[in-house]
Formats: structure tokens, sequence, C-alpha cells
């Protein structure tokens, strides 16, 4: 049932692509580059955009209340998935992955969090061989808590922060809170991803069509295999959720 679920998902946004006059290849409810070229088009020419099912999210995630927090949050986050489209931001399987990752890493609520653990548990950060690696200086100066996971995605360490401030031209090292703004979060999370910034790996390296087995192996491009099976059914739920609204 889950799988008829999910490919019905990309079925109706294979059918709507097919109204409009961008996709001409048999409805199969795969995602494939065919696919993502006609949804490349549409948006190009500013017909459709991808889009969130909020009430279906309920439902599948046993959620019985959503704040306008979270609302504006996932709506941040796609927002973004509309944006950089030269890096197939609007791919529906990649989106549902890092969905998944999201529920993952934000602690199932969707909202940018600070890395939870006290002193005790982030001074792990702060000297040594992972302090090293992370681009922390070596002294025990707190940079291990100053430079903790943040965001949808929980990026570590002075590197990261300091790619990102590059890269958004937002000054994260003197100000890595700013990783919790729902608006930079989304943008870390969406171009960490896809670029693979994280680490080294990205998610068209295991992502083809959005299979089960796809979104475990994708796990690598955040965290290794850390809670990979978990995050991966998350991620064929969220597909579900993905819908194409016409403009």
């Amino acid at each position: 049932l889950k799988r008829k679920l999910k490919m019905q998902s990309i079925v109706k946004i294979q059918r709507k692509l097919k109204e409009l006059g961008y996709y001409n290849l048999t409805i199969d409810g795969i995602w494939g580059p065919s696919s993502q070229k006609a949804l490349l088009q549409a948006t190009a020419q500013n017909k459709v955009e991808i889009y969130f099912d909020f009430k279906l999210f309920k439902t599948l995630f046993n959620v019985t209340k959503l704040t306008q927090e979270v609302v504006d949050s996932i709506n941040c986050l796609f927002d973004t998935f509309n944006t950089y489209t030269t890096i197939d931001s609007n791919n529906p399987v990649y989106i549902a992955y890092m969905l998944g990752t999201t529920w993952h890493e934000t602690a199932h609520t969707m909202l940018p969090i600070m890395e939870k653990g006290g002193v005790a548990y982030l001074s792990k950060y702060d000297t040594g061989k992972l302090a090293k690696e992370l681009g922390n200086t070596p002294q025990a100066d707190g940079d291990g808590i100053k430079y903790a996971g943040r965001g949808y995605v929980q990026i570590t360490g002075r590197n990261n922060y300091d790619y990102f401030t590059r890269a958004l031209r937002i000054d994260l090292i003197n100000n890595p809170d700013l990783a919790l703004n729902p608006s930079i979060a989304a943008k870390i999370l969406v171009i960490g991803s896809l670029e693979g910034r994280f680490t080294g790996r990205k998610l068209a390296n295991y992502i083809k069509i959005g299979t089960l087995q796809e979104f475990t192996n994708a796990r690598r491009v955040i965290n290794g295999t850390n809670e990979a099976g978990r995050i991966a059914r998350y991620a064929s739920q969220f597909l579900q959720c993905i819908v194409l609204k016409e403009k």
C-alpha cells in the first residue's frame, strides 16, 4: 500500500505536467530524468511549483496539531526547494529525502533547532581529533559549543560554518545562531545535500527514482549510515505529501 501511495504521488505530478503539455511519456509513477526535465520546463515558465500536502502529512505522521510556526517553517523549506532549481532542488524524490532528514534531525519538530546536549556533551567538538576534523581550534576555548549543530540538518564545526558564511554571504562564523533562521537553515540543507557539502557525497550519487533502498543509502550524504533505515522510511512517507501546484 505504501509503495502504491508513493507511486500515486508521482503519478499525480506527471499527470499534471502532461495536462499542461510538458510531459509526453507514459505516466508510470517513476520519477526519472524526463519527469524532472518536464518539471523544470514548467517551473521556468512560471506555470507550476512544488508544494506540500499538510493534511496528508498530519495523517501519515500522526500530527494532531500544526502550529503557525511549523507551517511557516515548512513553507520556508518549499520556497527554497522552488528556488535552487539549477541544482534540481525541486526534484520530488530529493525533496522527500531532505524532508525525512529534517524530520529526524529536528526531533520531529520541522523547526531549526540547536543540537541537544549540555556543555559536557558538546565539548567533544572542542579539542582533539574530532575538533581538528571539524576545523575547530585545538584549544579548549569553547569552539565545540559555538559551532555545535544547528538548523534543519545540524551543521557542525567551524569548517561548515565558514563554508556557508562564504556561500550565503552571511557571517555565520561570528553569528552561528543565524543558522537557526528558517530561511538560512533551508538554504544550508538544500545546498549541502545537493552539492555534497556535508560529507563530499550528494543526493544525486544515491537517489535516482526514490526507492526505499536509495533513500537508505542516501544517509551517507549527511552522516554515514546512522539511522539510515528510519530516515528512509520517513522520506518514503514525505514523498506522498509532495504535490504540484499550478500557479
